[in-house]
């Protein structure tokens, strides 16, 4: 499913203005603090008005200023997985998941499918607190997914996960989006996880994309000098790149 973003926005002291699109696969957006990245994410799931732009998931267009359409979140059929996961810590397992399911028959189904689908099974009347950071994970991605979105949007989904189980992770979210076939859009400025993920990388600073394409090939063939300095700020790990 093709995801074609344009976006420009004005803020005293910083422009985003990116232009790229995506054919399939996971799209890992890769820089430094402050790049624009979040900001893209926001303007994608509706939170972050732009001033111009363009976003089209699919055949369905979520925002386009010359047309002035602009679709509030709730009709975007986003999934999104916030850096903390934001689960409720006061619901169990089961009551997160099933959280603002508006069909009670069909819910009871999905939320089964989805225990076997992550692996969940037997943890449904636990509480956050009771759980590991990558089964945390794993209900937040299920609790995004049971609303059948579009696409998926991740914000740093590792970055609270213990090191020993990001590679575990990281298996499964590429397994994930070639089992549901939905497009994933993730962003880090973690260049390991960056290559481990991504079918296509895209390359932010201040504002602007500075390069993307086929991760390994932007890694043998930075675009400039300054490209090769923004890979270069980031240690890779020794952790293999995941093929399917």
């Amino acid at each position: 499913m093709d995801v074609t973003i344009r976006l420009k926005k004005n803020l005293e002291g910083f422009t985003l203005d990116v232009h790229w699109v995506s054919r399939e696969g996971i799209v890992v957006i890769f820089g430094p603090s402050g790049s624009g990245k979040s900001m893209t994410l926001q303007a994608i799931s509706g939170f972050s008005p732009m001033d111009e732009g363009y976003i089209r998931v699919g055949e369905r267009v979520f925002f386009d200023s010359f047309a002035t359409i602009d679709l509030p979140p709730q009709r975007r059929e986003i999934g999104y997985l916030p850096q903390n996961y934001a689960l409720f810590p006061h619901m169990t397992v089961r009551q997160n998941i099933l959280y603002g399911h508006q069909a009670p028959g069909p819910a009871a189904e999905e939320f089964h499918e989805m225990i076997t689908l992550f692996q969940l099974e037997g943890l449904e009347n636990r509480y956050p607190k009771e759980l590991s950071g990558g089964q945390k994970q794993r209900v937040a991605l299920a609790r995004a997914l049971m609303r059948k979105p579009r696409i998926l949007l991740l914000d740093e989904p590792l970055a609270a996960v213990d090191i020993s189980v990001r590679k575990m992770i990281r298996t499964e979210l590429k397994l994930l989006q070639r089992k549901l076939g939905i497009p994933m859009i993730l962003i880090t400025h973690d260049l390991s996880e960056a290559l481990a993920l991504a079918d296509k990388l895209i390359i932010y600073e201040q504002g602007r994309v500075v390069q993307e394409g086929e991760p390994m090939e932007i890694i043998k063939h930075p675009l400039n000098e300054r490209v090769s300095e923004l890979l270069g700020q980031i240690t890779i790990h020794t952790e293999p790149v995941f093929s399917f």
